[in-house]
């Protein structure tokens, strides 16, 4: 099992062609949310193999958009790809982005807030006295989901966590992507994260 989880992405002046090219596929108005929401190409297919290092793997991107990283992998992978996304607007938008890209085959999109990602800055209006009050809780809810996953659960995030990981993870891999201006990591559940080799 592997998670995907990101923080809010910085401001990018600049994006790739395939990025463009991406965005392009996109409804007008979810377009101009792009350089802050949607993982970057070049930083989802690294991801893809931190997440998904073999085939048959099945992955869980929280908070998953209009399902960028998981059409990515999909695309540069062999496992199976989840998206989970509480903007059932977006959810829908993944579902025929992944038809029209021929990955439906490989990817799920689920409209729903259980794994709620309380990292994310809102798409839309909403009180944000009320989001911000329920921070706290959200995170403590999140940090709880990941001390349950099972040994050897792969969790990577993108910007950082934005909580503090459960001590029965290890830190195996860190990398700034200075072209983009990201932080990605992968976390491994558990003392068997030891003997898992990352590729280089």
């Amino acid at each position: 099992m592997a998670i995907s989880m990101r923080r809010n992405l910085p401001e990018r002046r600049a994006t790739s062609t395939t990025d463009r090219a991406f965005d392009r596929l996109l409804p007008e108005a979810l377009r101009r949310l792009s350089y802050m929401h949607w993982t970057p190409i070049e930083v989802a297919i690294r991801a893809t193999t931190l997440l998904c290092p073999s085939s048959g793997m099945r992955i869980l991107d929280v908070g998953s958009g209009v399902g960028k990283l998981c059409m990515v992998g999909a695309m540069s992978s062999e496992g199976l790809w989840y998206g989970v996304e509480q903007h059932e607007t977006l959810v829908h938008t993944a579902c025929e982005l992944a038809g029209a890209l021929g990955v439906a085959d490989r990817t799920r999109f689920l409209h729903g807030d259980d794994l709620y990602n309380p990292f994310e800055v809102p798409l839309f209006d909403v009180d944000h006295g009320q989001h911000l009050l329920d921070f706290r809780l959200k995170v403590a809810g999140v940090q709880d989901r990941l001390a349950a996953l099972p040994e050897r659960a792969r969790v990577v995030t993108l910007q950082g966590f934005g909580g503090v990981m459960p001590r029965s993870y290890e830190l195996l891999y860190h990398e700034r992507i200075a072209a983009a201006g990201l932080d990605l990591a992968l976390w491994v559940q558990g003392a068997a994260a030891r003997t898992i080799t990352e590729p280089s």
